[in-house]
């Protein structure tokens, strides 16, 4: 009772939130059944929420901000989808290609809205002043390990291969 290890109550079986759905499992399967069945049932075409946030998880990292500004979020609280119908197109590409993540990083550095101009219409400027909609590009910084291994590779001194000694 309320967290009190000394007072219990009936013990509670394992299950996903009724409004969530349902994996298909029963209580009285063993664990790990149980824990396969969650995850085919995380990972279904039939839970697309899964791949919309994976989706917008991944164009944050990209572009500083994410379809939904709230990614750990996508409840009742959560802000809005900038681009709901793009959210949902490449959540749905997203699982009909296999969920390759591979996939999905090429198909957002080779779109126009990756490859704008910083340079941004003054008209654009003002009628969406903090970018939210994605009307051009915005500077991003890059991560310290990606910079030295470009420097590294420029002047030839990365060792591509698995293992071995680091270059101090």
């Amino acid at each position: 009772r309320r967290g009190d290890p000394e007072q219990p109550l009936d013990p509670i079986a394992p299950h996903v939130p009724v409004s969530l759905g349902s994996t298909g499992t029963t209580p009285e399967e063993v664990d790990q059944a149980r824990r396969i069945e969650l995850a085919r049932w995380i990972a279904s075409a039939d839970n697309p929420l899964t791949a919309r946030v994976m989706v917008n998880r991944i164009w944050q990292f990209h572009f500083g901000r994410g379809l939904v500004d709230t990614p750990s979020d996508f409840g009742l609280r959560g802000s809005k989808p900038t681009h709901p119908d793009l959210l949902d197109w490449l959540a749905s590409d997203f699982i009909a290609g296999g969920w390759s993540i591979k996939k999905l990083h090429r198909l957002i550095l080779t779109s126009t809205a990756w490859q704008q101009s910083l340079q941004r219409d003054p008209m654009l400027i003002e009628a969406d002043p903090d970018n939210t909609l994605f009307g051009g590009s915005r500077v991003r910084r890059i991560e310290a390990e990606t910079l030295r291994d470009t420097i590294l590779a420029v002047t030839g001194q990365l060792n591509d291969r698995h293992g071995g000694e680091a270059v101090p």
